[in-house]
Protein backbone atom coordinates (compact mmCIF):
# COMPACT_ATOMS: atom_id res chain seq x y z
CA UNK A 1 0.00 0.00 0.00
CA UNK A 2 2.75 2.45 0.37
CA UNK A 3 3.46 2.00 -2.71
CA UNK A 4 0.48 3.26 -4.02
CA UNK A 5 0.67 6.91 -1.73
CA UNK A 6 4.56 7.03 -3.35
CA UNK A 7 2.89 6.80 -6.76
CA UNK A 8 0.15 9.44 -5.83
CA UNK A 9 2.59 11.75 -4.67
CA UNK A 10 4.60 11.74 -7.64
CA UNK A 11 1.66 12.11 -9.70
CA UNK A 12 0.26 15.28 -7.72
CA UNK A 13 3.21 17.45 -9.05
CA UNK A 14 2.43 16.43 -12.67
CA UNK A 15 -0.63 18.53 -14.41
CA UNK A 16 -3.43 17.98 -13.09
CA UNK A 17 -6.96 17.07 -14.63
CA UNK A 18 -8.40 20.26 -13.50
CA UNK A 19 -11.71 21.88 -14.60
CA UNK A 20 -12.50 19.07 -17.16
CA UNK A 21 -12.23 16.18 -14.37
CA UNK A 22 -14.26 18.84 -11.88
CA UNK A 23 -16.85 19.42 -14.71
CA UNK A 24 -18.12 15.78 -14.72
CA UNK A 25 -19.51 15.67 -11.65
CA UNK A 26 -21.29 19.59 -12.04
CA UNK A 27 -24.73 20.46 -11.16
CA UNK A 28 -27.01 22.46 -13.65
CA UNK A 29 -29.93 24.77 -12.96
CA UNK A 30 -32.78 25.56 -14.47
CA UNK A 31 -33.17 29.11 -13.27
CA UNK A 32 -29.41 29.73 -13.55
CA UNK A 33 -26.46 29.76 -15.38
CA UNK A 34 -23.85 29.09 -13.50
CA UNK A 35 -21.00 29.73 -15.28
CA UNK A 36 -22.23 33.28 -15.02
CA UNK A 37 -20.49 33.42 -11.44
CA UNK A 38 -16.64 34.16 -11.39
CA UNK A 39 -14.35 35.02 -8.42
CA UNK A 40 -14.43 38.79 -7.20
CA UNK A 41 -13.43 40.68 -4.76
CA UNK A 42 -15.11 39.45 -2.11
CA UNK A 43 -13.92 35.63 -2.60
CA UNK A 44 -12.63 33.79 0.43
CA UNK A 45 -10.14 30.96 0.48
CA UNK A 46 -11.34 27.59 2.16
CA UNK A 47 -8.84 24.71 2.41
CA UNK A 48 -10.23 21.25 2.60
CA UNK A 49 -8.49 17.99 3.42
CA UNK A 50 -8.77 14.30 1.85
CA UNK A 51 -6.82 12.43 4.02
CA UNK A 52 -6.18 8.79 3.14
CA UNK A 53 -5.60 6.06 5.76
CA UNK A 54 -5.86 2.43 5.76
CA UNK A 55 -8.00 -0.24 7.18
CA UNK A 56 -8.82 -3.50 7.02
CA UNK A 57 -6.48 -3.61 4.05
CA UNK A 58 -8.61 -0.75 1.89
CA UNK A 59 -8.42 3.12 1.59
CA UNK A 60 -10.49 5.11 3.51
CA UNK A 61 -11.28 8.83 3.71
CA UNK A 62 -13.06 10.51 6.08
CA UNK A 63 -16.09 12.99 5.15
CA UNK A 64 -18.71 15.11 7.40
CA UNK A 65 -22.06 15.62 6.96
CA UNK A 66 -22.80 19.35 7.85
CA UNK A 67 -25.24 20.76 10.93
CA UNK A 68 -28.78 21.47 9.38
CA UNK A 69 -28.98 24.85 9.88
CA UNK A 70 -30.74 28.17 8.68
CA UNK A 71 -28.57 30.35 7.50
CA UNK A 72 -25.94 27.91 6.50
CA UNK A 73 -25.91 27.94 2.24
CA UNK A 74 -24.13 24.05 2.69
CA UNK A 75 -26.41 23.18 5.51
CA UNK A 76 -26.49 19.61 5.56
CA UNK A 77 -24.63 18.60 3.30
CA UNK A 78 -21.55 16.05 2.82
CA UNK A 79 -18.09 17.73 2.36
CA UNK A 80 -14.45 17.35 3.39
CA UNK A 81 -13.30 18.16 6.93
CA UNK A 82 -12.32 22.01 5.99
CA UNK A 83 -13.09 25.99 6.15
CA UNK A 84 -12.10 29.30 5.44
CA UNK A 85 -8.24 30.03 5.51
CA UNK A 86 -7.67 32.46 8.66
CA UNK A 87 -5.00 34.87 9.31
CA UNK A 88 -3.20 32.87 11.49
CA UNK A 89 -2.94 30.08 8.70
CA UNK A 90 0.66 30.07 7.01
CA UNK A 91 -0.53 28.05 3.99
CA UNK A 92 -4.09 26.98 2.52
CA UNK A 93 -2.76 23.32 3.44
CA UNK A 94 -2.29 24.58 6.76
CA UNK A 95 -6.21 25.30 6.99
CA UNK A 96 -6.95 22.03 5.75
CA UNK A 97 -5.00 20.72 8.63
CA UNK A 98 -6.20 22.95 11.10
CA UNK A 99 -9.44 22.74 10.18
CA UNK A 100 -8.97 18.94 10.14
CA UNK A 101 -8.01 18.64 13.66
CA UNK A 102 -11.07 21.30 14.78
CA UNK A 103 -13.58 19.27 13.24
CA UNK A 104 -12.75 15.74 13.43
CA UNK A 105 -9.95 15.70 15.73
CA UNK A 106 -7.34 14.43 12.64
CA UNK A 107 -3.96 14.55 14.46
CA UNK A 108 -1.27 17.12 12.58
CA UNK A 109 1.73 15.80 13.88
CA UNK A 110 0.56 11.74 12.48
CA UNK A 111 -0.30 13.42 8.79
CA UNK A 112 1.77 13.42 5.88
CA UNK A 113 1.17 15.89 3.18
CA UNK A 114 0.85 14.93 -0.43
CA UNK A 115 -0.14 17.62 -2.49
CA UNK A 116 -3.21 19.52 -3.59
CA UNK A 117 -5.60 19.27 -6.43
CA UNK A 118 -6.94 22.04 -8.36
CA UNK A 119 -8.78 24.75 -6.84
CA UNK A 120 -12.68 24.88 -7.14
CA UNK A 121 -14.93 28.36 -7.42
CA UNK A 122 -17.48 27.78 -5.35
CA UNK A 123 -20.19 30.55 -6.01
CA UNK A 124 -22.70 29.70 -3.55
CA UNK A 125 -20.65 30.74 -0.41
CA UNK A 126 -18.27 32.59 -2.58
CA UNK A 127 -15.24 30.39 -2.00
CA UNK A 128 -12.21 29.23 -3.82
CA UNK A 129 -11.24 26.06 -2.42
CA UNK A 130 -8.31 24.18 -2.31
CA UNK A 131 -8.38 20.17 -2.02
CA UNK A 132 -5.25 19.11 0.26
CA UNK A 133 -4.02 15.39 -0.12
CA UNK A 134 -2.43 13.81 2.65
CA UNK A 135 -2.11 10.62 4.20
CA UNK A 136 -1.71 8.64 7.45
CA UNK A 137 -0.30 5.11 8.27
CA UNK A 138 -2.71 4.32 10.68
CA UNK A 139 -6.45 5.14 11.47
CA UNK A 140 -6.92 7.84 13.00
CA UNK A 141 -8.84 8.58 16.47
CA UNK A 142 -11.82 10.63 15.54
CA UNK A 143 -12.65 13.55 17.88
CA UNK A 144 -16.16 15.17 16.27
CA UNK A 145 -16.90 18.77 16.97
CA UNK A 146 -20.67 18.69 17.56
CA UNK A 147 -20.72 22.46 16.08
CA UNK A 148 -19.49 21.81 13.16
CA UNK A 149 -20.16 18.21 12.33
CA UNK A 150 -23.70 16.09 12.14
CA UNK A 151 -21.97 13.05 11.34
CA UNK A 152 -18.67 11.55 9.95
CA UNK A 153 -18.75 9.06 7.48
CA UNK A 154 -15.61 6.96 6.99
CA UNK A 155 -15.72 6.04 3.08
CA UNK A 156 -14.04 3.30 1.48
CA UNK A 157 -11.75 4.73 -1.61
CA UNK A 158 -12.64 1.51 -3.32
CA UNK A 159 -16.69 2.11 -2.90
CA UNK A 160 -16.88 5.58 -4.47
CA UNK A 161 -13.89 4.45 -7.29
CA UNK A 162 -16.03 1.43 -8.80
CA UNK A 163 -19.02 4.04 -9.81
CA UNK A 164 -18.02 5.12 -12.98
CA UNK A 165 -21.05 5.88 -14.36
CA UNK A 166 -22.76 8.67 -11.20
CA UNK A 167 -25.98 8.62 -10.56
CA UNK A 168 -28.41 11.84 -10.90
CA UNK A 169 -30.84 13.07 -8.64
CA UNK A 170 -32.62 16.58 -8.46
CA UNK A 171 -31.96 18.77 -5.49
CA UNK A 172 -33.95 21.68 -4.34
CA UNK A 173 -31.75 24.13 -2.21
CA UNK A 174 -32.98 26.41 0.88
CA UNK A 175 -32.29 29.31 -2.17
CA UNK A 176 -35.34 27.72 -3.78
CA UNK A 177 -33.32 26.45 -6.92
CA UNK A 178 -34.13 22.91 -8.32
CA UNK A 179 -30.92 21.50 -8.94
CA UNK A 180 -30.22 18.79 -11.74
CA UNK A 181 -27.01 16.73 -9.66
CA UNK A 182 -24.69 14.12 -10.99
CA UNK A 183 -23.85 11.95 -7.54
CA UNK A 184 -21.62 9.65 -5.57
CA UNK A 185 -23.79 7.42 -3.48
CA UNK A 186 -22.45 6.08 0.03
CA UNK A 187 -24.89 4.18 1.49
CA UNK A 188 -27.80 5.64 0.32
CA UNK A 189 -26.55 9.51 0.94
CA UNK A 190 -26.00 11.99 -2.09
CA UNK A 191 -22.24 13.30 -2.46
CA UNK A 192 -22.76 16.04 -4.67
CA UNK A 193 -21.83 19.69 -5.42
CA UNK A 194 -18.22 20.74 -4.88
CA UNK A 195 -17.61 17.82 -2.89
CA UNK A 196 -18.09 15.76 -5.59
CA UNK A 197 -16.41 17.82 -7.98
CA UNK A 198 -13.41 17.50 -6.03
CA UNK A 199 -13.70 13.50 -5.62
CA UNK A 200 -14.00 13.17 -9.32
CA UNK A 201 -10.53 15.07 -9.95
CA UNK A 202 -9.14 12.75 -7.17
CA UNK A 203 -10.54 9.28 -8.57
CA UNK A 204 -9.19 10.44 -11.92
CA UNK A 205 -5.62 10.93 -10.78
CA UNK A 206 -5.98 7.81 -8.28
CA UNK A 207 -6.81 5.65 -11.54
CA UNK A 208 -4.17 6.95 -13.65
CA UNK A 209 -1.62 6.11 -10.21
CA UNK A 210 -2.92 2.59 -10.26
CA UNK A 211 -2.26 1.86 -14.04
CA UNK A 212 1.30 2.77 -13.41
Amino acid sequence: MHQSIEKLTHRLQQPLPGKAAQKKMAASSRQYDFSKYQPNRRTREGGVLLLLYPQQEEWYFPLIVRPTTEKGVHSGQIAFPGGKREPVDESIVTTALREGYEEVGIDRSSVQVLGQLSPLFVFASNFMVYPTIAYTPEKPVFTISDLEVAELLEVPLKQIESQLTPKETLIKTKQGLEIQAPYFDFEGKAIWGATAMMLNEFLTVWREVKKI
